[in-house]
């Protein structure tokens, strides 16, 4: 845009530049035209004086030196050479004869006045309708010394009409003034004073007409005459306006082009920027979803087409690359620290399994006396059937820890999932603790739905735990099963209960295996839940305040990366 702006104002000032040296050459060209025409008219009167002084009709009636005889000759010539005046005068210069308005006013013409008389006399005067043209020669009788009979003397007016004469030749405004008087003109009547004003100027001058610019170029009509103090100038004029108004036309144009240009390169640059920028805030968009959900699943969707930006792809990929890496070695290292956690096993088997065995070995004991009455048999053998589950329960959540994780996907209703694991979870005990609060319009997500239930329930069962610890009465809604969605890329359930909460200490070890505050409990059932979630590409986390209570928040994509891939 800058090189386009110094190229309009270069243009702009080349154009005006040559603009003003055309106007000033038309201007001085069109003042030479108007002398050679004032030239070319002079001579030609002269000529006509001559070969009328010359006839010698007019030789004897100006010779009688009666008025009564010239006057009738001098209409009659005045009209054959289309004279505005024509003046016969006689050998003193007595006036023979006049024709044409206001010709008494030659009579007293000062350049007429103390000539020799055989002079011809070709000069201007002032006149009360315009600047007047007078050519004067006189009537002679050949002879040695020639005889003097008078002078005929013809002046042609320099007024309006002759100036539009010249305008029509010349293509300019004409004026025509002396003695600082403009006495015709092409211009309005108001001009006058403006024009008054530049009379005197040697070269080309500026001169403003109403709302109009004009050069002026005065030129002298004839030597100045010293004895009369007449300077007759001819001003020719050109509008510098009218002719700079195709310029403004240009520059209006150029500036035109110059916005147009500008807008489309805006809008060409803001498309090429968007090529980047899109592409780099979805990569920044996904770096801050990870940032603040840790979900290594959040992939950049990559475009290919003409206008998409290959390093922007190529970050994306990257990006998409490393997320995809860091999930692969989380789950490997994952996977690393539940066999890592086998070998600690050995230390929860001696503690969680032999207590089990003990109570079991002991009702044995107590089997084996005999004679046992019916209330005794029947607690021995419930004692069997209770430690029996719990050590049941005991070796399948170890198995279910320790070994690889197989999902089955397809596609299920999230809700639906909800109630069911909501039923597990108080299976025979009937109370209304939990309430589900569902979002009718969840879409159905690719998933495992067997294995999200055992999530939810371990979580479920959790918060039960925690809601029923708690000094008050179990009452409704201690937890609320909550389903929303972002839209289009995930599916959040949050199981929300107003439990006794987690301790700070130990709400960083939550996840570890077999960490746990519960008496009968394995610390296996969070991070099982944890391992089915991140397995099927969500992510979970909790948020716990002592005497308040605990949400667990569950991210679930719409479909997990396994199928995607």
């Amino acid at each position: 845009m800058l090189s386009l702006g110094f190229a309009f104002y270069v243009v702009n000032e080349r154009e005006t530049s040559e603009a003003e040296a055309e106007l000033r050459r038309g201007l001085t060209e069109a003042g030479i035209l108007v002398d050679q025409n004032l030239v070319a008219l002079t001579d030609t009167f002269t000529r006509l004086a001559r070969f009328v002084a010359d006839l010698p009709k007019l030789k004897a009636a100006v010779e009688t030196a009666d008025p009564p005889t010239v006057q009738p000759l001098a209409e009659e010539y005045g009209d054959e050479v289309k004279a505005d005046v024509l003046l016969l005068t006689g050998r003193r210069g007595e006036v023979l004869g006049v024709s044409g308005p206001d010709s008494s006013e030659l009579t007293r013409s000062p350049a007429l006045a103390g000539t020799d008389p055989l002079d011809e006399i070709s000069t201007f005067a002032p006149h009360s309708r315009g600047m007047l043209q007078i050519v004067s020669v006189p009537i002679v009788l050949a002879g040695s010394p020639p005889d003097v009979l008078g002078r005929l003397t013809v002046g042609f007016f320099l007024d309006d009409q002759f100036a539009a004469q010249i305008k029509r030749l010349t293509g300019s405004e004409i004026a025509f003034g002396a003695q600082g008087r403009i006495f015709a003109s092409t211009l309005p009547d108001g001009s006058a004073a403006a024009l008054a004003g530049v009379m005197g100027a040697s070269q080309i001058a500026p001169v403003r007409i109403g709302d109009e610019d004009f050069l002026a170029l005065a030129r002298p009509l004839a030597p100045r005459d010293r004895s009369a103090g007449v300077e007759p100038v001819a001003l020719t004029l050109r509008s510098r306006t009218e002719r700079l108004r195709v310029l403004n036309t240009i520059r209006t144009g150029l500036a035109g082009a110059l916005i147009l240009t500008l807008l489309l390169a805006t809008i060409l640059s803001f498309a090429v920027a968007l090529t980047v920028t899109r592409p780099l805030a979805a990569i920044t968009g996904a770096m801050r979803d990870v940032a603040a959900t840790g979900d290594l699943t959040r992939k950049v969707p990559l475009h290919s087409g003409p206008w998409d930006d290959a390093d922007a792809r190529l970050l994306a990929s990257a990006f998409n690359t490393l997320t995809e890496s860091i999930a692969r070695f989380q789950a490997e290292a994952a996977q690393r620290e539940r066999l890592s956690s086998l070998g600690r096993l050995s230390t929860v088997i001696a503690h969680e399994i032999r207590n089990p065995l003990m109570i079991i070995k002991a009702a044995l004991r107590t089997l084996k006396r005999g004679a046992l009455g019916r209330s005794d048999l029947r607690e021995a053998v419930q004692d069997i059937e209770e430690e029996t589950v719990r050590l049941n329960r005991i070796v399948t959540e170890v198995l279910d820890f320790a070994k690889p994780l197989r999902f089955e996907f397809a596609e299920a209703s999230v809700n639906d999932i909800c109630r069911a694991s909501a039923d597990a979870a108080w299976a025979g005990d009937k109370t209304d603790e939990a309430t589900l609060d569902l979002e009718p319009s969840l879409p159905r997500i690719v998933t495992d739905r067997e294995r999200l239930r055992i999530a939810l329930v371990n979580i479920l069962t959790n918060a039960r735990h925690a809601f029923r610890a708690t000094e008050t009465t179990p009452s409704e809604g201690g937890v609320t099963i909550r389903t929303t969605t972002d839209g289009n890329r995930h599916v959040t359930v949050a199981i929300i209960d107003r439990g006794i909460g987690i301790a700070p200490e130990d709400l960083p070890h939550i996840f570890d295996p077999y960490f746990t505050t519960r008496r009968a409990g394995t610390g296996l059932g969070l991070p099982i839940s944890k391992n089915i979630i991140e397995g099927m590409g969500g992510t979970l986390a909790v948020v716990s305040q002592r005497g308040v209570g605990t949400e667990v928040r569950i991210d679930l994509p719409l479909e997990p990366p396994q199928v995607h891939a």
